[in-house]
C-alpha cells in the first residue's frame, strides 16, 4: 500500500492539498522552547587553576526553537493563510533569543506574552569535539517553569486565545510541560471550544487522557499512558488504543508510530497509514512536530483526515533526513518527496 497514491490520491491530490493550505487559518497554543547548542573543542581545553576541572572551551553556538516553537516554524514553513502562535516567555535573555529565532523563521511572535514572573524554557547542549569526528553531548543545562503559571498570566493568556479561536480553522496545542501553560484552566477552555465547533488538534506528553472532543495524536507510549496500559506495543494493541481513545474524545486520533507511519481511528474504524521510507542516516528530532503541523494545515485546507495524516507522515520524513537539526518541512520538500517515491503518479 502506497502512502501517496492510496491516501493523497496521486500528485494531483497532493497539489489539491498544497493549493489548500493556502487558505488553512492556523493558531498554536503551547510551550515554547529555545534549544541552545554550544560547541566545544576540548582540544583547547585547559586545567582550571583555581578547581581541579578542565574547561570547555566553546567555540560557536547555535540556536532554534524547541518544543512548540519548533511546530510553530513548521507550520510557517507551509505557508498558511493565517498564523496566530500564542506562549509565555519570560523576560530574560532566553526569552530575547527565542523571539529572534522564531522571526527568523517566519513565525509571528507579536502576540507571545512577555513576563518579569516566568522563565523561558531553555534546553543547553554542549557538545563536545576531540581529536577524532566523536560528538559527545555533556548534561544538558535546563530552565524550565518550577512553579505554575500565574494567575495573571493565565488571564492575559486566556484572553489571546479567546481572540485566535474566533479566528483560525485549526487549533493546535502543544501541552508538554509540568508547569507549561497549557494550565488546567486553559485545557478545559480548550475543549469547550472544540465541544463548540472548532477543530483542535492535541499533542501532549503526559495528560492526553485528559482531553475531550479533540484530535488528540500521541506516539505509541503516549497512548499506553494515556490508557493505562502495560507491556508489549504491538500492532493489535496499537490498533485497539486508537479506537479507545477516539471513542473517548469523540474525535479522530492517531497514534504516530515512527518509521512504521501511523494510525488513524475514526468512526470506529482504524485505518494504517505507512510511511515513507527514507534511506540512509536520520535524526527523528522534530519529526513529531513536521507531523503535527502539516496535520493541521491540510486539515485547515480541506483535507479529510486520513489524506492529512499521510501528508503529515510525508513531512516527518522529510525532516529526519535533516541531520543535527530540528528541520522543517516546506510544500516544495513535500512535492520532492512525494516525487522521490512515486514518480509522477
Amino acid at each position: 500500500m502506497s502512502v501517496q497514491t492510496d491516501f493523497i490520491r496521486g500528485k494531483a491530490g497532493l497539489t489539491g492539498i498544497l493549493e489548500g493550505i493556502s487558505r488553512a487559518r492556523i493558531g498554536l497554543i503551547g510551550d515554547l522552547c529555545l534549544d541552545m547548542y554550544m560547541d566545544v573543542d576540548m582540544r583547547l581545553s585547559e586545567l582550571s587553576r583555581e578547581v581541579p576541572n578542565y574547561t570547555l572551551p566553546v567555540v560557536g553556538e547555535r540556536v532554534s526553537p524547541g518544543g512548540a516553537g519548533n511546530v510553530a516554524a513548521n507550520l510557517a514553513a507551509l505557508k498558511p493563510k493565517a498564523l496566530r502562535v500564542l506562549g509565555v516567555l519570560g523576560r530574560d535573555w532566553r526569552g530575547g533569543l527565542l523571539k529572534e529565532a522564531l522571526k527568523a523563521r517566519g513565525v509571528p511572535a507579536d502576540e507571545l506574552i512577555v513576563s518579569p514572573r516566568a522563565t523561558t524554557n531553555a534546553y543547553i547542549k554542549p557538545v563536545r569535539r576531540g581529536y577524532s569526528d566523536l560528538l559527545y553531548e555533556s548534561p544538558r543545562l535546563d530552565y524550565e517553569n518550577r512553579e505554575a503559571l500565574s494567575d495573571g498570566d493565565e488571564a492575559a493568556l486566556m484572553e489571546a486565545l479567546e481572540r485566535a479561536a474566533r479566528e483560525v480553522d485549526v487549533l493546535c496545542v502543544c501541552d508538554q510541560l509540568k508547569n507549561g501553560c497549557v494550565t488546567g484552566r486553559v485545557r478545559r477552555r480548550v475543549c469547550e471550544l472544540a465541544r463548540d465547533g472548532l477543530r483542535v488538534i492535541v499533542d501532549s506528553r503526559d495528560r492526553i487522557g485528559e482531553y475531550r472532543d479533540v484530535i488528540v495524536k500521541p506516539n505509541e507510549m503516549e497512548a499506553m499512558r494515556a490508557l493505562n496500559l502495560n507491556g508489549a506495543v504491538t500492532p493489535e494493541r496499537m490498533a485497539q488504543a486508537a479506537l479507545a481513545l477516539s471513542e473517548r474524545s469523540g474525535r479522530p486520533a492517531l497514534i504516530t508510530l515512527g518509521e512504521n507511519g501511523c494510525l488513524a481511528a475514526e468512526d470506529g474504524r482504524v485505518t494504517h497509514i505507512p510511511a515513507r521510507r527514507v534511506s540512509g542516516p536520520t535524526d527523528i528530532c522534530g519529526a513529531g512536530d513536521s507531523f503535527l503541523a502539516a496535520l493541521a494545515c491540510a486539515l485547515g485546507g480541506g483535507a479529510d483526515i486520513r489524506a492529512a495524516a499521510a501528508l503529515g507522515n510525508l513531512g516527518a520524513s522529510v525532516t529526519i533526513a535533516k541531520l543535527g537539526e530540528t528541520g522543517t518541512a516546506s510544500r516544495a520538500e513535500l512535492m520532492r518527496a512525494f516525487e522521490d517515491c512515486c514518480g509522477g503518479i
